[in-house]
């Protein structure tokens, strides 16, 4: 596999790099005005720049678990998501902040069914999936009889949700926000049709994108 991926470089090289060497040595003096940060699981079937098109120097990216923003101060091991907003939105100036969730996640399917099996064997997995909890919490009191394949689903959107509120609670985003200098957005993509849904919080649903 690491050859497969060795020789994928190659092409690259040989290939991408050739075709937009003038978009690469224009990034590598330093210009980098990405126009959004994406907040984004590190599921290996979702690939942002793919997803939405997008070219090298375009998308800030952070990947975790679960697209997990962890609320301000929180304790120091989550500091890596922090420290990537406030650079983003204090240092690059980005105009877009998007949290990105997708559907068949395996860190929300795990939440679903319970953290007690993870803890044993993965503790840092089930000690960063905390910060989700209460995204659980809120749909076991809308849907109390809901099956675990529904609650799966719907952890989905709802954690895109909580996720977003996470986001208010940092002070650079209020700023950006108070100087009318960033939007934020929250999507999800479906891993079979490849799809998104956008969050529109006035109506606090999410719906499908229009093609253009």
């Amino acid at each position: 596999m690491v050859t497969k991926l060795l020789e994928g470089h190659s092409r690259f090289r040989s290939e991408y790099f050739e075709n937009e060497r003038e978009l690469f040595e224009t990034l590598a003096k330093g210009v980098q005005q990405p126009v959004a940060l994406m907040l984004s699981c590190c599921d290996a079937r979702v690939v942002p720049n793919i997803m939405v098109n997008a070219s090298p120097g375009e998308l800030f990216v952070v990947r975790n678990i679960a697209n997990i923003v962890p609320p301000f101060g929180r304790h120091l091991a989550n500091r890596s998501v922090g420290a990537a907003i406030e650079y983003a939105l204090h240092f690059l100036k980005v105009p877009h902040v998007i949290v990105c969730g997708h559907t068949q996640c395996g860190g929300l399917q795990a939440l679903a069914e319970g953290l007690g099996t993870l803890e044993a064997e993965t503790p840092t997995l089930a000690a960063w999936l905390q910060d989700a909890v209460v995204v659980r919490e809120r749909i076991a009191s809308r849907w109390p009889d809901a099956t675990p394949e529904v609650v799966a689903r719907q952890l989905v959107f709802e954690n895109v949700v909580v996720q977003l509120e996470n986001l208010l609670t940092y002070p650079v985003v209020q700023r950006a926000l108070d100087e009318n200098r960033v939007e934020i957005h929250g999507w999800v993509y479906d891993l079979v049709a490849a799809t998104l849904r956008v969050y529109e919080p006035k109506a606090n649903e999410f719906r499908p994108l229009q093609p253009r």
